[in-house]
């Protein structure tokens, strides 16, 4: 049985699929949880505010092909949390809305659509890469549409093109500023087939970042937002490999060569160019039905939050989801979990250079009462550490509650 379920914050890991469960053409689901958050601004521990609080969540979901040549995914949810003890608005809006089309033109050409549309407040549910590690208020969006294309040549070699496109809006003014962006890439690789099971990748990526917030004005600095503008060039090898129905691992790792094309409008504050290394690996392990870990690590370049140019973000992350046969085989639990080293790049002497740790960790429990009804407590922790004065930060979050689907 699977269940829907939004992920307003409470998942370090966004790897909920949107179609209907069971292969149902539509599903309906909704829940209801309590939750105590002691730390909702994350804040430094003398500025952290508490509240109990409600959330509710309904969706939809919908599914059509699936196991043919065009499979077709959507789902919509709706988050509404209120605090009980937040001062001025105690409520929080969030939608998430996906989109995803396969079409297999022939077995040797696929085309592969996805689109992903959020308004939320936490940031791994705004930038999955959390470059950004603070919550925000209000109504933040952000727009995702992605397309890739794989044909099959001569022999055993291929071709695939991939596009992204990523929208950053946020709502309050110091953010908007300084995190306001488009972002853009053109990905083309080749392949060959070394066996059935196991492809290699040499590929190139261009992308383009393009900061669309208005000019900061801070104490002893006016912070131009089209200064941190810049093109990136990725040159990688990959591999992906299939083992049976139980091992999917995918891999990436080459160097990323950032041009910040207009530095000279803040010389000194943003360098020229960056150098960085670039990886991107992950495995999938379903080792029993309803169970499976996966883990990975990443290494890129991203947006930062601060007066800076960006920030260079190494990132350790799993999630493991198991189901207990032998006590029930209704009981589920997930635990998840996320390591990540983030280096600040330009923003002078009080910024260059300085580090940031942040620390997600997640456990919950989930038993279905019926085949249409369960319930579920869940636990979050979050602690930021930084070199930076009056940012870090620790977080505790505890929900339980029921829910339901048709």
């Amino acid at each position: 049985m699977k269940k829907r379920v939004i992920t307003l914050g409470v998942a370090a890991l966004g790897v909920a699929g949107a179609q209907a469960a069971d292969g149902k053409l539509w599903e309906v689901s909704a829940s209801l949880k309590g939750f105590y958050d002691d730390n909702y601004t994350t804040s430094p521990d003398d500025l952290a505010e508490e509240s109990w609080g409600i959330e509710v969540s309904p969706g939809l979901s919908l599914s059509y092909g699936q196991g043919t040549d065009l499979e077709i995914n959507a789902g919509y949810a709706y988050g509404l949390r209120w605090y009980n003890d937040r001062a001025g608005d105690d409520q929080d809006h969030g939608h998430e809305l996906g989109l995803n089309l396969n079409k297999a033109f022939s077995e040797s050409s696929r085309l592969i659509l996805s689109e992903s549309f959020v308004v939320a407040q936490e940031p791994e549910v705004l930038d999955p890469s959390l470059s950004f590690p603070l919550r925000t208020e209000g109504d933040n969006i952000r727009n995702t549409f992605e397309a890739g294309y794989a044909q099959d040549l001569t022999g055993n070699f291929g071709a695939e093109i991939g596009y992204s496109n990523s929208l950053f809006d946020y709502d309050e003014d110091y953010h908007s500023a300084l995190l306001n962006r488009q972002y853009n890439s053109v990905d083309l690789a080749g392949t060959y087939n070394l066996d059935r099971l196991t492809k290699l990748r040499l590929g190139y990526k261009f992308a383009s970042t393009d900061f669309d917030g208005s000019d900061l004005q801070v104490p002893g600095l006016d912070f131009l937002a089209d200064a941190r503008d810049s093109y990136s060039h990725f040159a990688y090898v990959g591999v992906s490999r299939y083992l049976d129905s139980q091992y999917e691992a995918q891999a990436r790792a080459g160097v990323q060569y950032a041009d910040y094309h207009n530095a000279d409008l803040m010389a000194g504050i943003i360098p020229d160019d960056e150098t960085s290394p670039y990886v991107d690996a992950r495995l999938t392990w379903t080792y029993a039905e309803s169970s499976t870990l996966v883990g990975g690590v990443t290494l890129m370049r991203g947006a930062t939050d601060l007066q800076a140019a960006d920030q260079e973000t190494t990132a350790v992350y799993a999630q493991l989801t198991h189901r207990f046969t032998d006590l029930s085989p209704d009981l589920y639990g997930t635990l998840t979990g996320r390591f990540q080293n983030g280096e600040i790049s330009g923003g002078g002497d009080k910024l260059d250079g300085k580090e940031e740790d942040l620390l997600l960790l997640g456990a919950s429990l989930s038993y279905n009462i019926t085949e249409s009804i369960w319930a579920e407590i869940s636990y979050n922790y979050d602690e930021l550490d930084s070199d930076i004065p009056r940012r870090s930060f620790e977080r505790n979050y505890v929900s339980f509650g029921i829910g339901a689907r048709y």
